[in-house]
This record gives C-alpha cells, structure tokens and sequence, in this order.
C-alpha cells in the first residue's frame, strides 16, 4: 500500500487525479491513501514532484 509523508505533501492534488483505483483522496487539508482500495501500482509514487507518496 502507498502512504503519504505529510511533511512532505504539498497538496497539489497529482496523486489523487492520476490514481486508477481511486484510492487516494484530500480530507481535511491531508492527503490519504485507503489501504482497502489501493493495489500498489505505484503511479502515485511516480507522477508526485516531492515524493511524498512512498511504498509501505
């Protein structure tokens, strides 16, 4: 599953448009990745400009 450094996240919102399952979204100001949903592509991972989202 991805997970978001929220010390690095920006919120530009990239991870969240780019992701093919929709298991990304913006709650609260802080970007949040559902582990029931995400299936590790990695996507996220690629197309951030801070690297924020990593593989756990």
């Amino acid at each position: 599953m991805a997970k978001i450094d929220t010390t690095k996240c920006v919120g530009c919102g990239g991870c969240i448009d780019i992701c093919p399952v929709i298991a990304i979204a913006m709650i609260q100001d802080v970007v949040t990745v559902d582990p029931e949903i995400c299936t590790k592509c990695g996507i996220c991972i690629k197309v951030c400009p801070v690297r924020a989202p990593f593989e756990d």
